[in-house]
C-alpha cells in the first residue's frame, strides 16, 4: 500500500521579514534558543540543552538537564557554567570540558568569582552548603545550613546564626550575628547583632555603628549608604555621617554620580515626583516627573517624558536633552548605547545616541529587544511557514500562500492555498506546477491524480496528469485512483473503466463493488444473495475476467498473491491462475502490504509473512504498518519503531510516531516532527509542526519554533 501522509493544518501566522541590519543567523529550528553570554546561545531539544555560537555551530551538544526546579538554560560567566547531568550537578567550560565533576546535588558559579563555587550536598534529607575550588577541594566545609556569596565574601549560617568568610576560606566573623549583608564594590560589611547595626571593612574592622531601631539600611553604591529614618530616605557616607539628610519619599542607589529620588509636595498631593540629585543633594534634574515619566541613569542616558510635548526623550547627566522628546514610548538605554523608541508610525525603532534610526526588527515593529553583554539576543520568528527542506534539515524554499501540505508521492505534493481554500500541486523543487483549482484530491499514482470539484453543492470527480492537464473531465459522481493505465469512475450508479484519453469502457457485468488496479488486476464483486457467498472476479488490464472465486472475502492482489477467505474464518493464498496454494492457520486478521511482505495477526500480535506464507517476522508487535522503501513501522505498547525486511529492529520502538522514507531517512514525532537516519542519528531536530516522508532526499513540512540570532547594529 502507498502511505499518504496527511499533514495537519495549523493556523498560519503573518509572515515577517527580519531587518537585515540586525540579522546574524536565521532559521534555527529548536524548542527554544536564548542568548547566554560571551557570544554563546543556549538551545533546547528533546528536553536537553546545549550551546551554539553565533553561526549556529554547536559548541556543546544538547546533553544537559535543567537543574532542580529552575527551567532555564544557565548563563556563561567567565567561561564556565554549572550544569546537570543525570541527577547530579557539575561545572563545564565553554568547550564542554568538565571543571567540577558531576557529584553534587547542586553547585553554582558566580559571575564575579573565578575559583570558588558554592556547593550543596544532601545528607539525611538535609541540605548542607560549602565552597569548593576548581581542583574540587573544599575551601569552606560543606556543613552549613545556608550560604550566600558575593565577589569577595561568603556568608554562612549555622544553628540560626551568621558568620563570614573570605574567598581563601579564612573566617572573618564568627557565627554569632543575626544578619549579615555584604557590599562587595564598596568593601563594606553590615552586620546585625542585638540592637546595633555594625559596619565593618572586609577584614572585620569596625567602621561605625547605628541604632537598629532608628536606621533601616536599603543599599550601598558609590560610597553612599541608602537608608531610611522615620520612613524618609537619605544617604550615609562610609564613616556613618548623614551625607544627605533623610527627607525623600523614595530613592534609588547612586549610579555614575547621580541618584533618582522622589518627594511628595503640596501641589502633587500623594503623588511622588522624581528627579536626580548628586552626592551633595544638588537637584541636577528637578523633582517634577511622575514615576513612569523618568527612567534610571543608564549608559549615559536618562529616559524622560516632557510635560509640554507629552512625549519621551533622553537627558544626559546635566539634564540636557540628548535625544529630543518626540517619541510615543521609550526604553532605558542598553549596554551598546542604543535605545528602543516608539515612533509616530506606531512601531518600535532602534536608534543610537546620535539619533540614527536602524529601523524596526520586522515589518510589524511590535516588540523591542534587550541586547546581551556582547550585543546579541534572540528573535523568535512569528511565522510558521511551510517549506521544502533537504535531508540535512536545510530549508531550500519557503512556500508562499500555503495553508497545508499533503501527500508527497511521485515527486509531487498537494497543497492548500490560504487565499482561496482550494488545492494545487508542488514539485520536488517547491515550484507550484498546478494551480489551486480543486476542492479535494488523491495523491499522484503513476503520474495521474484524482481531483474533485464542488458544483451546485455536489462533488464531481475526474483526473489530471502531472502537468495539470485534465485527462478525464471532472464530472463524475465518484472516482478511484488511476493505476496501470485505467481509472474507474461511477456514472449513473454504474462503474466504468476510463483510459488516459477519457474513453469510457463498460464493465463486462454489473458489479456491486470494484477496486482499482493493483499488480495487474482489478477485483469486481457481485454480492451473494441470502446465504450464498460473494463472487470475486479478477480482471486483467485488457478488462477481461481471467478467473473468479466464490468466497466470504476476496482481496486485491498483493504483488503475485491474493488473499481469500471462503468460510470467513480461514485465510488462503491464491496465485494469479486462481489457484489456492496455501492455507494460513491461526491467523486472526491481516493487512495488505507491499515489497513481498504481508502483515498478519496471530494470538493478538502482529508479524509478517512472505508470498509463500512463511513467517519472516514472528508475531510480537502490538501493531504494524506496510513496508515501504524496505522498512516498516512497528508498535510495542504505545511507541513506534522501524524494522527492516529481515525483522531486525533498525529503530527501537520508543517514538510517538515514525514513518519510513527513501534511502533510510525516517521522520519521527517527539513533541514535534523531525528526521533521523537509519542509524538513529537525528538529522532534523523534532521541532517541526508537520513533515512528509522523504522522497529523493527532500520533504515538505511546516516549521515549528524558528529562531534568529540578532545583534545590535552598534556593535563595533
Amino acid at each position: 500500500m502507498r502511505i499518504l501522509i496527511l499533514l495537519l493544518i495549523f493556523p498560519v501566522m503573518a509572515v515577517c521579514q527580519v531587518n537585515p541590519a540586525f540579522v546574524v543567523k536565521t532559521g534555527l529550528l529548536f524548542n527554544r534558543v536564548e542568548y547566554k553570554g560571551e557570544g554563546l546561545f543556549g538551545f533546547e531539544t528533546n528536553d536537553k540543552f546545549g550551546y551554539m555560537d553565533k553561526t549556529g555551530k554547536v559548541v556543546i551538544s544538547a546533553e544537559y538537564s535543567y537543574s532542580l526546579n529552575n527551567n532555564s538554560i544557565p548563563f556563561f560567566y567567565k567561561g564556565i557554567i554549572a550544569v546537570k547531568k543525570e541527577s547530579k550537578m557539575g561545572i563545564i567550560d565553554k568547550s564542554g570540558k568538565i571543571i567540577i565533576p558531576f557529584e553534587y546535588d547542586n553547585v553554582y558559579t558566580h559571575y564575579q568569582v573565578n575559583n570558588a563555587f558554592p556547593a550543596l550536598k544532601k545528607e539525611n534529607g538535609k541540605n548542607l552548603f560549602g565552597v569548593i575550588n576548581s581542583q574540587n577541594k573544599a575551601i569552606i566545609p560543606i556543613i552549613y545550613d545556608e550560604m550566600l556569596m558575593d565577589s569577595n565574601l561568603i556568608k554562612v549560617k549555622k544553628d540560626g546564626k551568621w558568620g563570614l568568610f573570605d574567598l581563601s576560606g579564612k573566617q572573618i566573623l564568627p557565627n554569632e550575628y543575626d544578619a549579615i549583608t555584604t557590599y562587595s564594590r564598596e568593601k563594606l560589611v553590615q552586620a546585625t547583632k542585638g540592637d546595633q547595626l555594625k559596619f565593618m571593612d572586609q577584614s572585620g574592622k569596625l567602621l561605625f555603628e547605628k541604632a537598629k531601631n532608628v536606621y533601616a539600611i536599603k543599599g550601598c553604591s558609590e560610597g553612599m549608604i541608602r537608608c531610611t529614618v522615620n520612613d524618609k530616605y537619605g544617604y550615609l557616607d562610609l564613616k556613618g555621617n548623614e551625607a544627605i539628610v533623610t527627607r525623600y519619599d523614595d530613592a534609588n542607589d547612586f549610579a555614575n554620580g547621580l541618584a533618582r529620588v522622589g518627594k511628595k509636595n503640596a501641589a502633587s498631593g500623594s503623588t511622588i515626583l522624581y528627579g536626580f540629585i548628586d552626592k551633595k543633594a544638588n537637584e541636577i534634574i528637578p523633582l517634577t516627573y511622575p514615576s513612569g515619566n523618568l527612567g534610571l541613569f543608564q549608559y549615559g542616558l536618562i529616559k524622560a517624558k516632557n510635560q509640554e510635548t507629552n512625549r519621551f526623550g533622553y537627558l544626559d547627566k546635566t539634564g540636557k536633552w540628548v535625544l529630543p522628546p518626540i517619541y510615543l514610548e521609550a526604553i532605558n538605554a542598553d549596554v551598546m548605547g542604543g535605545v528602543w523608541v516608539k515612533m509616530t508610525d506606531g512601531k518600535q525603532h532602534y536608534i543610537s545616541k546620535a539619533g540614527k534610526d536602524f529601523g524596526t526588527i520586522d515589518s510589524k515593529g511590535e516588540k523591542y529587544y534587550f541586547f546581551g553583554d556582547s550585543g546579541y539576543t534572540i528573535y523568535e520568528d512569528a511565522e510558521k511557514p511551510y517549506v521544502l527542506m533537504d535531508k540535512t534539515g536545510k530549508v531550500i524554499k519557503t512556500i508562499d500562500d500555503c495553508d497545508g501540505i499533503y501527500s508527497f508521492s511521485n515527486g509531487i505534493a498537494g497543497y492548500k492555498c490560504k487565499s482561496n481554500g482550494k488545492y494545487g500541486f508542488l514539485d520536488l523543487n517547491g515550484n507550484k506546477i498546478i494551480p489551486c483549482d480543486y476542492d479535494s484530491f488523491n495523491g499522484f499514482v503513476d503520474g495521474i491524480a484524482k481531483v474533485s470539484k464542488i458544483t451546485d453543492g455536489k462533488t464531481k470527480n475526474g483526473y489530471i496528469d502531472n502537468k495539470g492537464n485534465v485527462i478525464v473531465p471532472v464530472v463524475y459522481e465518484s472516482a478511484y485512483n488511476f493505476r496501470e493505465g485505467w481509472g474507474i469512475i461511477k456514472k449513473d450508479s454504474n462503474f466504468f473503466f476510463v483510459d488516459k484519453n477519457g474513453n469510457l469502457k463498460e464493465t463486462s457485468r454489473k458489479y456491486d463493488e470494484i477496486t482499482e488496479f493493483r499488480s495487474g488486476y482489478s477485483t469486481g464483486t457481485v454480492k451473494g444473495k441470502g446465504n450464498n457467498q460473494n463472487t470475486y472476479y479478477y480482471l486483467n488490464t485488457q478488462l477481461k475476467e481471467e478467473f473468479s472465486i466464490a468466497a466470504t472475502s476476496g482481496y486485491q492482489f498483493w504483488e503475485d498473491v491474493a488473499v481469500v477467505s471462503r468460510d470467513g474464518k480461514t485465510f488462503e493464498l491464491m496465485n494469479k491462475k486462481g489457484e489456492i496454494f496455501k492455507t494460513l492457520t491461526g491467523i486472526e486478521t491481516l493487512k495488505f502490504t507491499s515489497e513481498g511482505m504481508l502483515a498478519v495477526k496471530e494470538k493478538g500480535k502482529w508479524g509478517y509473512i512472505n508470498q509463500k506464507g512463511d513467517y519472516i517476522v514472528n508475531p510480537k508487535y502490538d501493531d504494524c504498518e506496510s513496508f515501504k522503501y524496505g522498512y516498516a513501522k512497528v508498535k510495542t505498547g504505545t511507541k513506534w519503531g522501524i524494522i527492516d525486511k529481515s525483522g531486525t529492529e533498525i529503530i527501537e520502538p520508543k517514538y510517538e510516531n515514525i514513518v519510513p522514507g527513501e534511502t533510510g531517512i525516517f521522520t519521527f514525532y517527539n513533541n514535534g516532527w523531525g528526521a533521523m537516519d537509519k542509524a538513529g542519528k537525528v538529522i532534523v531536530e523534532p521541532t517541526l509542526y508537520t513533515i512528509t516522508a522523504f522522497e529523493k532526499d527532500r520533504a515538505l513540512g511546516k516549521l515549528g519554533k524558528s529562531f534568529t540570532i540578532i545583534k545590535s547594529p552598534l556593535i563595533k
